[in-house]
């Protein structure tokens, strides 16, 4: 177990570019500009089926429900969620400043990342609620903890390669501390750039009450570099997991 769930060297990590700089701008344009001619907008489209159709299960009609969401860069990814937007519907939303922000399903969402500057635009336009700046290899806040331990919904996606192993685990164990009401987490794994086993039934195969769903699906183009690493491949997948955790009533230990 100890091996398989280590980080994975970064001698044996095939080169992966790096996309830094479209992450610290003030708007998502370079983003767009960038990730398109890679096709990243096939992930996002088949994320928002995916999510979509478990929405329409697991989604509560009487109260508002609480999202986190690692990584949330610009808000690509809550666009879709939050609003049933598709790639290109949440890049039309991104560079019109008038569009209205419209929400699909009642969300709040707490927005986690390492960028104030892409953080500070998703607020700005509204699609996050509130946002959190952390980096994944520092141990959760008190802040984030206590979100994560709230939240109903939390969502990371193209972000576990950038999270420690055991920053993982920490934010998952928080995540389902307290299972007083149904919990859903969907994440996925890079598995061109990330070795680990990361699958449900490793993280939570002590853990009762629970289901998955997985789904393996084109992630985008790799670039001329990241080709050099994947013997002539053209393309990056990734497994992208739906976890459903069930209500477990403490029991109570008086008489």
């Amino acid at each position: 177990r100890e091996s398989t769930m280590s980080e994975s060297s970064d001698a044996a990590k095939p080169p992966k570019e790096n996309f830094s700089s479209i992450y610290v701008e003030e708007t998502p344009q370079s983003y767009v500009k960038t990730l398109i001619p890679v096709d990243y907008g096939h992930y996002h489209d088949r994320y928002h089926e995916l999510v979509q159709a478990e929405l329409e299960e697991f989604a509560p009609k009487d109260r508002q429900m609480i999202a986190v969401e690692l990584g949330a860069s610009y808000g690509n990814t809550t666009l879709s969620y939050k609003c049933g937007h598709n790639w290109d519907a949440a890049v039309d939303f991104w560079l019109n400043e008038e569009k209205p922000m419209e929400k699909k399903w009642d969300f709040h969402v707490v927005a986690v990342d390492i960028s104030p500057q892409a953080l500070g635009f998703g607020q700005r336009r509204n699609i996050f609620d509130t946002s959190i700046v952390h980096d994944f290899t520092n141990p959760p806040t008190h802040e984030l903890a206590t979100t994560l331990e709230k939240a109903d919904f939390l969502t990371a996606i193209m972000t576990t390669f950038y999270i420690p192993t055991d920053r993982w685990h920490e934010m998952l164990f928080k995540f389902i501390a307290d299972r007083s009401k149904p919990k859903l987490l969907v994440y996925n794994v890079m598995m061109a750039f990330d070795k680990r086993n990361l699958t449900p039934e490793q993280l939570f195969g002590h853990v009762q009450g629970w289901t998955s769903k997985r789904s393996f699906n084109k992630h985008r183009n790799f670039t001329a570099l990241e080709q050099t690493g994947q013997h002539g491949c053209k393309e990056a997948w990734t497994m992208t997991y739906l976890v459903r955790f069930d209500v477990i009533v403490a029991k109570n230990s008086g008489h």
